[in-house]
């Protein structure tokens, strides 16, 4: 499969030199250290609306930071190269396929009716341009670390509401889910297993450390299936962390928890990615 990228942005990506900025049109953040072989992305990080759409939605603030991921570009800065979406899901899905990415039914949205009215072409296509070049950047970056060492690795960071998971029956949602629904299964057993042993290993103050894998969610978003499609070399680990970190009604966060998960994160995907690229790298 064509893998989508930007010539330009591979040529600094191919450089030693750290690469920061924003994607052409907004949208996302970035910081690459070439030298790594992975990334960490909080694609549902974002909490801003254009404003030209604001007026149009039906729903509040309140209501879209329920479903957005706070704090989850906070939790992947420790990491050595992360991208972190700037945008609110409200408004285009990153997780989502292309036709599915804008919300503009109820039942794209947790059956939320998101806009009052239908949205102009224009707004539809200016939210897409800023879909699309969220993957020419990821699909830059993995051209470039392939190239490198063979190989990369994703660590997709998400995190989900315990109240609706708890709705739907599960008595005891755990603290991490790893989604590998869509892996290779076999060809990644290590790594996969490697991960999620190193999760169990994070003692986050107040919290019980809990590990699953497809327990809640069993990864089956848009960034996972479109990036393990591109190459076999590319390994994504969704992984989803329940906002115990945070009161998930009113938005109050716990700083002293999100800081030390930032810093156990990243730890562990410094450490993860090593033994990845010395089990699965170039020889």
């Amino acid at each position: 499969m064509t893998i989508p990228s930007d010539p330009e942005i591979e040529k600094k990506l191919l450089s030693d030199t750290l690469y920061r900025g924003e994607g052409e049109f907004g949208g996302f953040s970035f910081s690459v250290d070439p030298s790594a072989p992975y990334i960490a992305t909080a694609i549902h990080a974002g909490k801003n609306v254009r404003d030209e759409l604001v007026p149009l939605m039906k729903i509040n603030a309140k209501e879209r930071f329920f479903e957005e991921d706070p704090e989850t570009n906070t939790l992947i800065q420790a990491a050595e190269s992360a991208v972190w979406g700037l945008d609110s899901r409200s408004e285009y899905d990153l997780n989502r396929p292309e036709k599915e990415a804008l919300p503009l039914t109820p039942e794209k949205f947790w059956g939320m009716q998101v806009y009052r009215a239908p949205l102009k072409k224009e707004m539809i296509q200016l939210s897409l341009n800023k879909y699309h070049q969220f993957y020419t950047f990821m699909g830059s970056w993995a051209k470039s670390a392939l190239r490198r060492f063979g190989v990369c690795v994703v660590y997709d960071i998400h995190s989900y509401n315990l109240g609706r998971q708890i709705q739907k029956g599960f008595s005891s949602p755990p603290f991490f889910n790893v989604g590998t629904r869509q892996l290779d299964r076999q060809r990644w057993k290590t790594a996969i297993e490697d991960w999620i042993d190193r999760l169990h290993g994070l003692a986050i103050p107040g919290i019980e450390t809990t590990v699953a894998e497809n327990c809640v969610f069993q990864g089956e978003g848009e960034l996972c299936r479109k990036m393990t499609r591109w190459d076999e070399g590319i390994l994504v680990l969704p992984t989803e962390i329940a906002k115990v970190y945070m009161d998930e009604k009113n938005g109050i966060v716990d700083q002293e928890k999100v800081t030390a998960l930032r810093n156990h994160l990243g730890n562990a995907m410094a450490d993860h990615s090593c033994a990845f690229l010395q089990q699965y790298g170039k020889p």
